[in-house]
């Protein structure tokens, strides 16, 4: 799994903002639902999602400097974030 991490390709980007986002509203919705409060009513909490990607995306350009694997991280970011945003707006 580390060799993963440490290649210049475009699918570790992607791999890396996805599942730290996944990760992060599994976490939350589970603490949620262990507090007895509806996930749904609180769909803004799942802003946080976004803190781990920005991490992610200082740690690849700054420290790794891998081009491909930041600007796949920003462009994943960016697209995850419009849907989020489609959603929050669009509470159903």
């Amino acid at each position: 799994m580390s060799d993963f991490l440490k290649q210049d390709k475009p699918v570790t980007g992607i791999v890396v903002t996805i599942a730290s986002e996944v990760i992060v509203a599994v976490l939350l919705w589970v603490g949620l639902l262990i507090a007895g409060i509806n996930p749904l009513e609180h769909l803004r909490w799942f802003g946080a999602c976004f803190i781990p990607p920005i991490l992610f995306l200082r740690y690849y350009a700054k420290k790794k400097e891998q081009p491909t694997v930041t600007k796949t991280i920003i462009i994943t970011f960016f697209v995850t974030f419009l849907v989020f945003m489609f959603l929050v707006r669009n509470e159903f």
